[in-house]
């Protein structure tokens, strides 16, 4: 695996990352202003330049290969019964009204979790903060800010002269719906769309959305059927930036030059999604000015843009994301030459670099760093380690695939008659990945 370096201008590490090649698809909603051709290639061109100078790497490549019709993009891989799917329908709001939160009370609470008190204390009216001191605060001012935001939709039109918004009849504008389509799809890594997207998962209320206009912008997500993205896939649309209605404009109701629209959907928009997927750099409200990562409290999409424009040094604090996902890389590439002890090596200073708060799952990352750790262990001829480490990656993923097939490739047997038994190792599976 041939690996590539960026030459940032300014002084600071370099890091090497394997090289990325993303597949769009564009989905057009009729009842929107339609996706122009022209700006979607501006901005997927902004987008590869901005992700390589916020993170110091190589550029991605991003090339459009599908495009469809919003009902029929639905249709296809949005299915509310699928096992994939089911579970996050159950918790998506219909409208009712807040009632209808209080059965996701608890996850909803383990979420916001992911943040200091003081980092979501900015979402709350400035005369109210002081009064924001534990997380049930916390809930309580979004429970009431987004059943009264989804209320104020409801009687929103589209341009075309229909409900924006009808939660209790439809489910086509649902961020879990988006959600449940990147999830089972396997043709694309990358979604452009110009629809409006609510968002409606109880179980997850992003603080940037919910304490806001309630609406996504960019979403990335699991596809385990896509690896380029290492099982993951993402979405961003235009609905922010063309939108007239003016609750939901994220431009202060600005006239944007084509680059600065460009801009907004590549720069701010598919890059901050990129680096979700490939660092697993989560939402931040409290990284220095300038950081890709950072939604600030009543900020919009423009002023993120002026910011990022205005400091285009990359974040300090992303560079422990990076830094893991390069030692990562690295170790691949040294494995895939027959470099084994270098991979060993490089890939638990992968681990060690792994901060805690992770975008997609701290375990699952973890879970595929040690599977590889594994790999290098067999090739160094250290058998038992490779068992050990194949358990540890099984463990701290489930639902890996890759780490149950390699777990019973390596699990010793012997044959019995007609019979093959699994010796099942009685040692511990709880130790820390080395």
């Amino acid at each position: 695996m041939a690996l590539t370096t960026s030459a940032w201008a300014q002084p600071g590490p370099r890091f090497e990352t394997a090289p990325l090649e993303l597949v769009v698809a564009l989905v057009e909603d009729p009842q929107f202003p339609p996706l122009d051709e022209r700006l979607v290639q501006e901005a997927l061109r902004s987008a590869e330049q901005e992700f390589a100078r916020r993170f110091d790497v190589a550029p991605p490549r991003l090339k459009v290969q599908y495009r469809y019709e919003v009902s029929r993009f639905l249709s296809i891989y949005s299915v509310p019964s699928d096992p994939l799917c089911n579970q996050q329908f159950a918790a998506r709001y219909r409208g009712t009204g807040i009632q209808e939160l209080t059965p996701h009370k608890e996850k909803a609470l383990k979420f916001f979790r992911r943040w200091s008190i003081e980092s979501l204390r900015g979402f709350a009216p400035e005369e109210s903060r002081a009064q924001i001191l534990s997380y049930e605060d916390v809930y309580e001012l979004y429970a009431q800010h987004y059943v009264d935001k989804i209320e104020q939709m409801k009687a929103l039109k589209t341009p075309a002269g229909t409900p924006l918004l009808e939660p209790n009849a439809s489910w086509d504008r649902s961020f879990v719906a988006w959600l449940c389509a990147l999830q089972r799809q396997d043709d694309f890594d990358v979604l452009i769309t110009n629809t409006f997207i609510v968002s409606d998962l109880l179980t997850e209320p992003h603080p940037h959305s919910v304490f806001g206009k309630a609406k996504i912008g960019g979403i990335a997500a699991p596809s385990e059927a896509r690896r380029a993205l290492g099982g993951q896939a993402l979405l961003a649309t235009t609905f922010g930036v063309d939108t007239e209605i003016p609750e939901l404009n994220e431009i202060a109701n600005k006239k944007p030059t084509f680059q600065q629209r460009a801009r907004l959907l590549g720069a701010y928009l598919l890059a901050h999604e990129i680096a979700h997927a490939v660092f697993g750099i989560p939402d931040v409200y409290d990284h220095p000015l300038g950081c890709l990562m950072t939604s600030r409290p009543g900020a919009t999409y423009l002023d993120g843009l002026e910011e990022l424009d205005a400091h285009p040094q990359p974040c300090e604090k992303c560079r422990p994301y990076v830094k893991a996902r390069s030692l990562f890389d690295r170790g691949q590439a040294a494995l895939a030459r027959g470099d084994a002890k270098a991979a060993s090596r490089l890939f638990v200073g992968s681990v060690k670099s792994t901060p805690r708060h992770f975008h997609g799952g701290r375990k699952k990352r973890l879970s595929k760093v040690t599977l590889a750790s594994s790999k290098a262990q067999q090739s160094l001829g250290k058998a038992k380690r490779a068992l050990r480490y194949a358990k540890i990656a099984a463990k701290l993923d489930p639902r890996s695939q890759a780490a149950q097939t390699r777990l019973k490739k390596l699990q010793p047997t012997f044959t019995l008659g007609a019979n093959t038994i699994t010796l099942v190792s009685t040692a511990s599976t709880s130790t820390t990945a080395r």
